[in-house]
């Protein structure tokens, strides 16, 4: 016993070796043979860990999370056909899925049709030769991190295919809105008469406009998205006028914030001497929006919605969005930065997609910059992106 507890502690070989090949777990209860393959495997490149018995086998499984299992079936309380029928109904299919090789003195076919109707990768006979089971053990690790690879990248494409197809509904909702503004002022434009009331016109034509500006803004926005998520693209970068963005965000949803009774207005300070940051422009025009959008549609009428550009502070500069809205609790306001979370208090009365939140956070990691929030439940929201700032 003894000297199977010193392999399992892993005092002796595991902290030598790099042991990239993986780890292996040996199960059996006659502890010179476990000793015997178990320096064997060390010998090869792989980290060894063992149990004497099938209840200290099930222990392991679940907190080492081994690449291979070489379990021995004839063993006191709980033999290895059992702790194998348990491996497999195991609901982790990750852990389910780990190769098993069985070591048996028995011989009979039986017995080893048994093993592999009970999910053994591979079956050997005692006495074994070393390098039969030193072949398995690296056939079968190679195999299952093939496999893992494999099920790691059909996770990631059905994810991606889910947030495609998530994507897609809100862009499409979004064009929709937009077309029908655009279609509804261009009629009226087109069935003329308005050659005595100039002002009239040009209200509509600066309606069409402001929803054309807002469509190229979302289509933007999620070609960005799509190239970080999906293809790794860093954003190009440049000196960036964050005063010129904020302007522009202003006068784009300056009518929406009008519409519902919203005071939007940008906080200017005389005092402060403002300089250009590292960033994508249209990076920041997004973010930016996406902060107005979400503070104007959590705004109740009369309430204000301010922007003030942050002076330099330890070679950061950027922008600040508050609001007086309903607030965000500290439990969720990391949860609001996930992928269609939602969090605001009252958040069920407010239409969106839960993406602008993700989408902000996403270009400002992008951007190597940093985002605070700073809210509570009653008292609104304050966020803030800060981004490096030129050399003054």
């Amino acid at each position: 016993m003894p000297a199977i507890e010193k392999i399992a502690d892993g005092n002796s070989c595991e902290e030598t070796t790099d042991f990239a090949r993986g780890r292996v777990l040996v199960v059996d209860d006659e502890p010179e043979l476990a000793e015997l393959l178990a320096y064997s495997l060390h010998q090869q490149g792989f980290a060894t860990i063992t149990a004497a018995d099938g209840f200290n086998a099930c222990r392991m499984i679940e907190s080492e999370r081994p690449d291979l299992i070489v379990l021995d079936i004839m063993m006191p309380d709980l033999d290895g056909w059992e702790v194998c029928r348990l491996l497999r109904s195991v609901p982790d299919e990750d852990v389910a899925t780990i190769p098993v090789i069985m070591l048996t003195a028995l011989s009979d076919l039986e017995d080893r049709l048994r093993g592999l109707e009970l999910g053994a990768d591979a079956y050997v006979s005692k006495p074994y030769s070393p390098r039969e089971v030193l072949a398995l053990v690296d056939n079968l690790v190679t195999r299952r991190r093939r496999e893992q690879s494999q099920r790691r990248e059909l996770t990631r494409v059905r994810s991606r295919e889910r947030l495609s197809a998530d994507i897609q509904s809100l862009l499409f909702h979004e064009l929709r809105n937009q077309l029908v503004v655009i279609g509804g002022f261009s009629g009226l434009l087109s069935r003329g008469g308005y050659e005595k009331v100039p002002a009239k016109a040009h209200t509509y034509l600066k309606a069409i406009q402001r929803s054309s500006d807002y469509l190229s803004l979302i289509a933007e926005e999620f070609h960005m998205i799509g190239q970080i998520e999906n293809e790794g693209i860093s954003l190009p970068m440049e000196e960036v006028d964050l005063h010129e963005i904020v302007q522009e965000v202003v006068a784009l949803f300056g009518p929406l914030a009008e519409c519902r009774g919203v005071n939007l207005k940008l906080c200017e300070d005389s005092q402060v001497n403002y300089v250009p940051v590292q960033g994508n422009r249209a990076a920041l025009k997004v973010i930016i929006s996406n902060l107005v959008d979400n503070a104007i549609k959590f705004s109740a009428i009369g309430k204000e919605v301010c922007l003030r550009l942050l002076p330099t502070q330890n070679r950061l500069a950027g922008v600040e969005v508050s609001d007086h809205g309903p607030g965000i609790s500290r439990q969720e306001q990391e949860l609001v930065f996930r992928k269609f979370c939602r969090g605001r208090t009252g958040s069920e009365q407010v239409k969106g997609s839960g993406l602008g939140l993700y989408v902000v956070r996403t270009l400002v990691q992008a951007m190597d910059g940093g985002i605070l929030l700073d809210s509570e439940p009653g008292r609104g929201c304050c966020f803030q992106v800060r981004f490096a700032a030129r050399d003054a």
